[in-house]
């Protein structure tokens, strides 16, 4: 996990204390990618098979491991990728799992039951709605589109109140985005989102709302003991807008990274453009 921060390295832009996250995929991404070549999984029902033995493998390589922590011996072979898995199965490793369809994200649930892993979030969850109570009683998170679906056959049966209807079971509801324009208005999705589900008669307040894009993200990335909300003793992680942030003409007038002031709209010297080459104007560029 990274922090926003001015860095030259991503070393130097890893959140302090964050835990590592693994990313997974449900449905039509490994059959395609795989099925492609001729390899498994080329079907859903072959992706949790070939998912299932993975695991199952993880378990018998975290044995030996533990066998030796305990007993001593021979140090058992290293393999990178078990490594990783291991880490999941002792937890130090959150699960972020790429799932469309109701009936695959309630697989996963049982998968991780079965192997004893935690899945942090659902990413993408066009049809979390559907399995919006399981998501609040295992404590799942889902990071949605505001109303984006459609583009491939699992993404057909979306609806616009998707985060607004997960939001009311009392499940962790996350606004996101794929798209690099779609990412720098966040606001604006969430306020699209909202305004979805006022529409069908779903009590939400803004505060509710902003959590969408604020504290519910950190908790899918277990940092919201650090950042997330505005507390004592948590990073000073500050935006002030100059107007409702939910308001489409809404911009930061002022940002704080851990308590320093980094951007303020009043301020040429505050007001830095991104741009990989040096000396060149960058896209977007206000001055």
């Amino acid at each position: 996990t990274l922090k926003n921060v001015p860095a030259r390295t991503a070393q130097g832009m890893k959140f302090p204390g964050a835990p590592y996250g693994l990313k997974m995929a449900c449905g039509e991404n490994p059959k395609r990618v795989y099925g492609s070549k001729g390899q498994m999984p080329q079907t859903r029902m072959g992706n949790i098979a070939v998912t299932r033995a993975t695991w199952i493998k993880a378990q018998a390589y975290k044995r030996k491991w533990d066998r030796y922590a305990k007993n001593g011996g021979d140090m058992p072979e290293r393999d990178l990728a078990m490594d990783t898995l291991m880490g999941v199965l002792g937890g130090q490793i959150l699960i972020h799992n790429h799932c469309y369809r109701a009936d695959e994200m309630a697989i996963m649930i049982d998968m991780a039951k079965e192997f004893g892993y935690k899945i942090t979030a659902f990413h993408h969850a066009v049809e979390a709605y559907k399995v919006a109570d399981l998501l609040a009683s295992n404590g799942i998170c889902a990071a949605m589109w505001a109303d984006w679906w459609g583009f491939k056959m699992e993404a057909y049966d979306g609806v616009k109140e998707n985060i607004p209807l997960v939001d009311k079971a009392g499940a962790c509801a996350i606004v996101h985005s794929d798209d690099p324009n779609g990412i720098q208005r966040l606001n604006q999705e969430a306020a699209k989102a909202l305004a979805d589900g006022r529409r069908m008669g779903l009590d939400i307040s803004e505060e509710q709302a902003w959590r969408w894009l604020s504290y519910n993200p950190a908790k899918a990335l277990g940092i919201a003991d650090k950042t997330g909300s505005l507390k004592a003793g948590k990073m000073a992680d500050v935006v002030l807008w100059n107007a409702d942030p939910f308001d489409t003409y809404a911009r930061p007038e002022r940002v704080w990274i851990d308590g320093a002031l980094m951007y303020f709209s009043g301020n040429p010297r505050l007001r830095p453009v991104s741009d990989f080459e040096l000396g060149q104007p960058g896209e977007g560029d206000v001055k």
